[in-house]
C-alpha cells in the first residue's frame, strides 16, 4: 500500500484495511498482475487516477510509462470517450501491453508508442488534458519541459514515485548507485513546485505522488 519510509506502517495497514477494492474484469486482472509481480500503479494511485479522470473527464490523455497497460485500461474504462497515447521503451512490457490492449481495449482508443520518452516527447504536437508520468525516475526533470508545453490550460498532471522510498526527503539514497535518482527527483520536485504556471500538491501515498494543475 505504501513504501517504507513514507507512511507509518500502522497508518498504511489501516488504510489498506478500509479501502474498497475495485470490481469488474479489470479488478480481476489487476489482482493477477500484482500477484505476478508486475510493477503496475499501486492501488491508491489507481484510485487517484479514477477520481481525477471522473472529475476532469479528459478527452485526450498522455501516459509516460505504459508497463503492461493497467493504468491506460483503468483510465479508458473511467472515461469512455477518451483518446489515450501511452509511451513505453521496455520490449518485454511492450509485448504484454499490446496483448492486453488487443484483448481489452475493444474501442481501440489506446495508442502505444514504442521508444524513449525523452526522444518522443519533443516531437509531440498534440495537446493533452491529462498527463500521467510513471517512468524512469531519473528522467523526470528531462520530461517536464515538454510535459508543460503539451499540457492544456487547466490540464491535470500526475507524477508517480517521486519520493523514492522516502530517500528524496532524507536527501540521501539507500545505496550509492541510487544517488543520481535521488538528486534528480529532488531537482524535479523543486522545478515543479517553483513553476508559477502550476499549482501542485505532493501526496505522501504509495511512493509519493504529485497532483498539479496548469493555470
Amino acid at each position: 500500500m505504501s513504501k517504507t519510509g513514507i507512511v507509518f506502517d500502522h497508518v498504511s495497514e489501516y488504510l489498506q484495511s478500509i479501502r474498497r477494492d475495485r470490481s469488474g474484469w479489470l479488478a480481476e486482472k489487476e489482482k493477477i498482475w500484482r500477484e505476478n509481480g508486475f510493477p503496475i500503479a499501486e492501488p491508491e494511485v489507481g484510485d487517484l487516477l479514477e477520481i481525477i479522470c471522473s472529475l476532469k473527464q479528459p478527452k485526450k490523455i498522455l501516459e509516460i510509462g505504459t508497463c503492461i497497460g493497467f493504468s491506460s485500461l483503468l483510465m479508458s474504462q473511467t472515461v469512455s470517450d477518451a483518446e489515450i497515447i501511452t509511451i513505453e521503451r521496455n520490449p518485454v512490457m511492450i509485448k504484454d501491453a499490446r496483448k492486453n490492449f488487443e484483448a481489452y481495449d475493444k474501442s481501440h482508443r489506446i495508442k502505444l508508442i514504442e521508444g524513449d520518452a525523452a526522444e518522443i516527447l519533443p516531437n509531440l504536437d498534440d495537446t493533452f488534458d491529462l498527463v500521467f508520468l510513471d517512468a524512469a525516475k531519473g528522467q523526470y526533470p528531462v520530461y517536464f519541459p515538454d510535459i508543460k508545453r503539451i499540457l492544456s490550460s487547466g490540464g491535470v498532471f500526475i507524477s508517480d514515485n517521486v519520493l523514492f522510498n522516502g530517500y528524496v526527503a532524507k536527501g540521501s539514497p539507500d545505496r550509492h548507485r541510487n544517488k543520481t535518482i535521488v538528486m534528480r527527483l529532488d531537482e524535479y520536485l523543486q522545478m515543479l513546485e517553483s513553476d508559477q504556471d502550476f499549482k501542485t500538491v505532493l501526496f505522501p501515498i504509495s511512493d509519493g505522488v504529485t497532483l498539479s494543475i496548469k493555470k
